[in-house]
């Protein structure tokens, strides 16, 4: 029998620790590990990686172009017709998708699309590339329904296709809040963790932690002893306005923002908090919150975008309207007051999305 020959193309999946990095670090090795079960051959190619993970996929199979557009474009499209599926990891590779689909008519074309890029009408190339689909992975049902809305995707073409944790993602097994980060933060005894994680960015705005911050006065009026961390990479403009924001509403010993937090201590610091929240409106997934929940930590998330989905439209954690902030205040409360169980909360998580589930998904449409 012919062996299929599968090629995947994606902007960065080494490089950063983004939500589409870690998608497609656990697409590649999955399709690595599909290789024997669907006779196929694989290979990846990266516009920007300079290098690979070989606990992820082999050397030889993974090539890093390190910002190389052109180079990339040229090699990716004349590789690409030797191929008898090629998928697009983001619509901002659309050109290589179309160059296929007009020397290649007949063979298969898969566009995976995350969230913000095709939550408003797309033009030129990347509204090609989606006409030229044969099928789109949707990363949640709120994509899904944006495509529709706003791309004019037909319904049929689109399958929900959902995040996973990392493959190698460690689950704690004491949960425990780590010495050494409350040593760090310097959090007392009586003291409670709110915690966000997420990139700080004067140009989003939609995230939902300054309503967060916004709110802090009152938790602190009504009792409460807490800490909130938001970390996570900021570009100065935002930190410094948050800083403005955090100092006017007298919170500089309540609020941290300890920046960047390295792959290593991520989990700790999901271990170290009570509770994580991220009241966003333009998530399409938000794999900080499975990730969160792994570590047995409640959650609290926006009902308006994918973040519904992550928490199973409010089976996982706390759904609220990000934009009424006595919901806020009411879900922050309540999780600040009783006692979750962290076992439960992870094993919930689990039976749903594990990487298996997401091997078994990705076999599935594979085959479709």
């Amino acid at each position: 029998m012919k062996q299929r020959k599968i090629k995947f193309l994606v902007l960065t999946a080494f490089s950063s620790m983004g939500g589409i990095e870690k998608f497609n670090r656990a697409f590649i090795m999955a399709l690595v590990q599909l290789q024997k079960p669907m006779n196929a051959k694989v290979s990846f190619a990266s516009m920007y990686d300079c290098e690979t993970n070989e606990a992820y996929v082999p050397n030889a199979n993974f090539q890093p172009f390190s910002g190389k557009r052109i180079k990339f474009v040229l090699q990716s499209f004349w590789q690409s017709l030797k191929c008898d599926d090629l998928i697009i990891g983001h619509i901002n590779l659309a050109i290589v998708g179309i160059l296929f689909k007009k020397f290649q008519p007949k063979k298969k074309l898969i566009v995976i699309c995350h969230g913000i890029e095709v939550f408003e009408p797309v033009s030129g190339l990347r509204k090609k590339l989606l006409q030229k689909a044969d099928q789109i992975l949707a990363v949640s049902l709120f994509t899904k329904s944006k495509l529709i809305e706003q791309q004019h995707v037909p319904e049929q073409k689109i399958s929900v296709f959902p995040n996973t944790l990392d493959p190698f993602f460690v689950l704690p097994a004491d949960f425990s809040k780590p010495a050494f980060l409350k040593k760090r933060y310097q959090i007392q005894e009586n003291e409670k963790v709110i915690f966000t994680l997420t990139r700080l960015n004067n140009n989003e705005g939609y995230k939902g932690y300054d309503k967060v911050i916004a709110i802090l006065p009152q938790l602190i009026k009504s009792g409460f002893s807490f800490k909130y961390i938001l970390a996570g990479k900021a570009d100065e403009a935002e930190r410094k306005q948050l800083q403005q924001f955090i100092t006017a509403n007298g919170l500089d010993q309540y609020v941290l923002m300890p920046g960047f937090i390295a792959e290593e201590e991520v989990i700790a610091h999901y271990l170290l908090a009570d509770v994580f929240v991220m009241p966003s409106k333009g998530e399409g997934f938000g794999i900080v919150f499975i990730e969160a929940m792994a570590c047995g930590l409640q959650v609290i998330a926006g009902n308006k975008d994918g973040s519904t989905e992550a928490l199973q439209f409010g089976e996982l954690g706390t759904l609220i309207d990000p934009d009424d902030s006595n919901q806020l205040k009411s879900a922050l409360q309540q999780s600040l007051t009783r006692q979750a169980n962290p076992n439960e909360v992870q094993k919930k998580m689990l039976s749903y999305f594990t990487f298996q589930k997401f091997k078994e998904r990705l076999a599935e449409r594979m085959s479709a």
